[in-house]
């Protein structure tokens, strides 16, 4: 993949230039990375294809074996003729307004969701350039600063975020350096000063998402394995019996079948925290099987499916609905989806079977672990020139609309 790698590390160079998101995108390209992954910060939109410049334990035996084809599997069709409601006329307790620029002037940028009514930001100091950490709550409609995020190279870019109920953890790149390195911070979750436990070189370092526990961070890599380090500092160490998981969301792992990215099947869930295993179930000609504990989604002949993890009640998805762009992971039961029998921004509900718009339709939103986010001010403005025309966004950049995932009344 070195010439993928190539073209991230380009559009990355070019990011501070990138004029801003033009509506009407399919897809968008995470380049805060080295192209392992999509970004955690995706912005996109619907209608016209375009590409979009963003920065962006206890050691146990596990077993092994699933992802074998089983056998026809009964089919239910989901509906849609019912109207596509809004999201916030949907899940009113699960949005907030927050405000994009702090009193410094620097930029507020949603970053995770760490309870049902706090959501994690990051003051940016320049693009996607973290300088503080921020914590919108959404009862009282307040920010809290928490503290400084260091910058200990040039070029340092903070790649992912996560919390538990003391701490609040980050990992960190320079996503434009040829070496592999990187390093992962901890902060106390009520504020103070940020302690660096650890920095990687090599494969320990090529981390595709980071977690946390009550006593470790933990992290899996793209080759596979699942490492974890204690809080209080120490070295990194090989979680015994991951040598082909990966991380979902904690304490879920899983492994994957043969087959190219975007194609191959999730064959095997694990609970890390006991052992425990769930062999998945797959039909021959299902392509792209990524699963939680809860779900699955899949593909057969251009139609997608959802699932139990053991095959259980599969339901065929709306004609025409697919993701944006192909994913590795499912860590949310809600998907920002095209196609799913409206224009417009979609979300598909995987626990309800539901179909939600949101944002504004034409117009870009950004999606997270955790969120969904757009800016409800900004209008789509159409520039034409030489018979081509393209839509750009102006206005806006007040506040955002968030949609905290977790605040979702199940």
């Amino acid at each position: 993949m070195r010439s993928e790698e190539d073209l991230v590390r380009t559009l990355r160079a070019a990011a501070d230039q990138a004029k801003p998101l033009p509506g009407g995108l399919t897809e968008a390209v995470a380049a805060r990375r080295r192209g392992h992954k999509k970004g955690q910060w995706a912005r996109m939109a619907l209608a016209a294809a375009a590409v979009v410049v963003l920065v962006g334990g206890t050691a146990f035996a596990l077993s092994s074996g699933g992802g074998q084809a089983g056998p026809a599997t009964q089919i239910t069709t989901t509906s849609t003729t019912s109207p596509i409601e809004h999201v916030t006329v949907v899940w009113p307790e699960a949005i907030a307004k927050v405000p994009r620029v702090a009193s410094n002037g620097w930029k507020y940028r949603p970053v995770a969701t760490i309870s049902p009514t706090e959501i994690l930001l990051a003051a940016d100091k320049s693009f996607e350039k973290a300088g503080r950490v921020v914590v919108y709550d959404m009862t009282t409609k307040t920010t809290r600063e928490l503290g400084e995020v260091p910058e200990p190279r040039r070029g340092y870019f903070v790649q992912e975020w996560g919390s538990n109920d003391q701490q609040i953890v980050w990992y960190g790149e320079t996503p434009n350096n040829k070496d592999v390195w990187a390093d992962i911070w901890v902060m106390p979750r009520a504020g103070g000063e940020p302690r660096r436990l650890t920095e990687l070189t090599g494969d320990q370092a090529r981390i595709e998402v980071l977690s946390v526990t009550a006593d470790h961070v933990v992290w899996s890599v793209r080759a596979g394995g699942v490492y974890r380090i204690p809080l209080t500092g120490g070295e990194p160490e090989k979680i015994q019996g991951t040598d082909d998981l990966h991380l979902n969301a904690w304490p879920w792992a899983y492994a994957f079948g043969p087959g190219p990215q975007g194609k191959r099947n999730q064959t095997r869930l694990v609970n890390l925290e006991t052992g425990n295993s769930i062999d998945i179930s797959v039909d021959k000609g299902d392509e792209g099987v990524l699963c939680n504990e809860h779900k699955c989604i899949g593909t057969r002949d251009d139609r997608m499916f959802s699932q139990g993890p053991q095959g259980d009640s599969r339901k065929l998805l709306p004609k025409g609905m697919a993701m944006h762009t192909p994913e590795e992971r499912l860590q949310d039961d809600v998907l920002s989806v095209v196609g799913g029998g409206s224009n417009g921004q979609q979300a598909y509900d995987l626990r309800s079977d539901r179909l939600v718009s949101f944002g504004k339709e034409g117009l870009g939103y950004w999606t997270l672990p955790g969120l969904l986010a757009w800016d409800d001010d900004a209008e789509g403005v159409q520039k034409c020139e030489n018979d081509s025309c393209t839509t750009e966004e102006k206005g806006g950049g007040k506040e955002l609309t968030v949609v905290n995932l977790k605040a979702i009344r199940r």
